[in-house]
C-alpha cells in the first residue's frame, strides 16, 4: 500500500512537472525531422512536444483538442506546399497560437506568404536548433523575426511599399518629385516640365494629400527614404 501510494504521488509530480513545461505541438511529415526535433525540444528544461501532426487535418485536431501553447510547422506536406500553408491559417481560425516556420523552403515569396497566413517567425531548418530559443520568445510574447529572413521581409515590405507609390501616384507627380529630390525649386520643375503656375499647385497639393505630409520636400524625402527614386532610375535607364 504504502509503495503504490509513494508510486501514485511520483507520477502526480510527474505530470505537474510536464503541465509546467511549454507544451508544443510539432507539425512535420518527415520522420527524420520528426525524431530530430523531439529531441531536441524535448531535452530542453522547460518545453516537450507534446503531439506530431503530419498533415492538415491531424494539426486542425490536435489543436483543437489538446491544450497546446506554440506550434512548429513545416508547410512542405505530404500533399503540397499550399496545403501546408493553409493549414496555419486554419489552425488560427481555431485558436490564438503562436506558430514558427521551421523549414527547407527559402524562396521570397513563401516566406512573405507564410507570414501574412499568421506565423510569426520563420525558420530554415539549417539552423533549426534556433527553434528551441524561438519557442521559449513565442511562449512569451516576446517573438522576433529570425536573421534568416528579416532581411528578406525588410525589402519586401519595401517593395511593396515602392509599388503602391507607383501606383497612387501620376506620372506628372513623380517626375516633380524626382526633381524636387535631386535639389530643384519649384519654379525650375515648373519650367522643366513645361507646366502652368496652378497647374504646378495643384500637383503638389496632391503629392503633399498622398504622403500625409506638410510639404513638398519632405515628400520627396519620404518618397527617397522609400526608394522611389531608385525604382525610377531604373525604369527610365
Amino acid at each position: 500500500m504504502e509503495e503504490r501510494v509513494r508510486y501514485a504521488a511520483k507520477v502526480e509530480e510527474v505530470m505537474r512537472w510536464q503541465e509546467s513545461r511549454i507544451q508544443v505541438l510539432l507539425v512535420d511529415s518527415d520522420p527524420v525531422w520528426q525524431q530530430r526535433l523531439t529531441a531536441l525540444i524535448d531535452a530542453e528544461p522547460d518545453m516537450s512536444i507534446s503531439h506530431i501532426a503530419t498533415n492538415k487535418e491531424s494539426a486542425i485536431r490536435a489543436s483543437m483538442q489538446l491544450d497546446l501553447d506554440v506550434m512548429i510547422h513545416d508547410p512542405v506536406l505530404h500533399s503540397s506546399q499550399q496545403d501546408g500553408l493553409d493549414t496555419i491559417a486554419e489552425v488560427l481560425k481555431i485558436k490564438s497560437l503562436p506558430i514558427i516556420i521551421l523549414t527547407s523552403l527559402y524562396q521570397p515569396e513563401i516566406i512573405v506568404d507564410a507570414m501574412l497566413a499568421g506565423a510569426i517567425n520563420y525558420i530554415t531548418k539549417i539552423n533549426y536548433v534556433d527553434v528551441a530559443s524561438a519557442v521559449r520568445e513565442a511562449y512569451q510574447g516576446q517573438s522576433s523575426l529570425h536573421a534568416d529572413v528579416a532581411s528578406i521581409i525588410r525589402n519586401e515590405i519595401g517593395l511593396v511599399k515602392r509599388r503602391e507609390l507607383h501606383r497612387i501616384l501620376t506620372p506628372t507627380e513623380k517626375e516633380i518629385l524626382q526633381l524636387i529630390g535631386w535639389g530643384y525649386t519649384q519654379p525650375v520643375v515648373r519650367e522643366l516640365l513645361g507646366i502652368t503656375s496652378n497647374t504646378m499647385k495643384t500637383h503638389v497639393r496632391n503629392i503633399i494629400r498622398k504622403f500625409d505630409v506638410s510639404s513638398i520636400r519632405e515628400a520627396a524625402e519620404k518618397a527617397k527614404r522609400r526608394g522611389l527614386y531608385d525604382q525610377l532610375d531604373r525604369i527610365t535607364c
